[in-house]
């Protein structure tokens, strides 16, 4: 009994191991490679066999306006934290406010390599993943990653295509305004889009027009602008 538990153990040894190594080799690579694809997509697509819209805009083809707004409305702490906000996490967890706590390198982990769900696991491995995100990608690239992997709306992830279809225009040409409507799409891009937001959306955009401006003259954007 003895002998099988030591033999376990080092098995457990290899497969943490082999999946440390795995991940650094994957999250390093994301450095110089767009991700053909991520596990997100493969769960909505069904392995592939739903045709499905993903669309890669670089970064400085986007336009300070969207990235903005989805640092505004997602992640106003994204330069300064180290994959997880401890600040919104203790509004969470302990003072128990109905609110996301997810950061944007977390969704960036969790799009790219894992699956949906709420457990223990998942939200552990969810948080070393974008500790390893933050260590080794600049805050750029991690953003970029995002707005491209993100859904934006039924099967089709990138920000520009859903520019493209809301708007007419390219996500570089979105005033202030369209481009918090796009980001507003993104907690419910199934039953949202731009031009369909409900009044209570609606009558928060004067306020983050204002969020988003201090966000940019505070130094709280320095990382990715």
């Amino acid at each position: 009994m003895a002998r099988k538990f030591v033999n376990f153990l080092h098995l457990f040894k290899y497969v943490v191991l082999f999946f440390i190594c795995i991940s650094l080799i994957s999250i390093v690579s994301l450095r110089f490679l767009n991700p053909p694809f991520t596990s997100f997509i493969i769960s909505e697509s069904n392995f592939f066999k739903k045709k499905y819209s993903y669309e890669w805009t670089p970064l400085d083809k986007v336009g300070k306006n969207i990235l903005l707004a989805m640092v505004t409305t997602e992640d106003a702490r994204f330069c300064s934290h180290i994959g997880f906000d401890l600040t919104e996490l203790y509004k969470v967890y302990v003072k128990k406010e109905r609110r996301g706590a997810s950061t944007i390198s977390q969704q960036v982990a969790k799009n790219l390599f894992l699956w949906s769900g709420r457990s223990y696991v998942r939200k552990g491995l969810e948080a070393y993943l974008a500790l390893l995100l933050e260590i080794f990608l600049p805050k750029k690239r991690i953003l970029e990653i995002y707005i491209n992997i993100v859904e934006t709306a039924p099967l089709s992830f990138g920000v520009n295509s859903l520019s493209l279809a809301s708007f007419d225009r390219t996500v570089d040409k979105l005033n202030m305004d369209q481009a918090l409507k796009l980001a507003l799409v993104l907690p419910n891009p199934k039953n949202r889009t731009p031009l369909n937001l409900n009044k209570k959306h609606l009558k928060r955009i004067p306020k983050l027009k204002k969020d988003m401006i201090f966000l940019k003259n505070d130094g709280r954007s320095d990382c990715f602008l």
